[in-house]
């Protein structure tokens, strides 16, 4: 299957779980916001959206892993998809930048690990990309899921 036709198929997805919240008298939309090759982000909109993010995002993570598994289910090939509400993703994200960099300078300063709480590999890989040019700390990953963890060090003397 085409990946513009799994594109399709995840906006149908987000759009019938929009319309089942109308239903309920709720304001949410869901619309294409994002194109990329190998992916598709869907935002969800309207008054009441901010209801799909849940507590630290674990509503929007499952939805967008229940439409991930019907969509790719029979594909040949793999779309990924990135659910978002109320801007909830670039917020969390700029979040997770300015406490990573104020966490690898104080690891710096201090000359200690920092051990973060447990986090979804999405956010995991936003820390790591946010802190990858820097050459005076390391970071890496430790612990099984959903329990996985992020370790940022001061950087290996050579």
């Amino acid at each position: 299957m085409a990946n513009e036709e799994l594109k399709q198929r995840a906006l149908e997805f987000a759009e019938g779980l929009a319309e089942a919240a109308r239903a309920g008298g709720m304001d949410i939309t869901a619309e294409q916001t994002r194109d990329e090759p190998e992916g598709v982000t869907i935002s969800f909109q309207g008054a009441d959206s901010r209801w799909l993010i849940g507590k630290a995002g674990q509503a929007l993570d499952a939805l967008q892993t229940m439409a991930s598994l019907i969509v790719n289910r029979q594909a040949g090939s793999r779309l990924y998809i990135t659910f978002d509400a109320d801007n909830y993703r670039a917020r969390r994200e700029a979040t997770l930048h300015k406490m990573a960099t104020e966490i690898a300078d104080q690891v710096v300063s201090g000359g200690q690990e920092a051990v973060l709480d447990p986090m979804s590999a999405l956010e995991r890989r936003i820390v790591h990309k946010a802190l990858q040019d820097r050459a005076d700390i390391r970071t890496y990953s430790e612990g099984e899921e959903p329990e996985r963890y992020l370790v940022i060090a001061p950087a290996i003397a050579k």
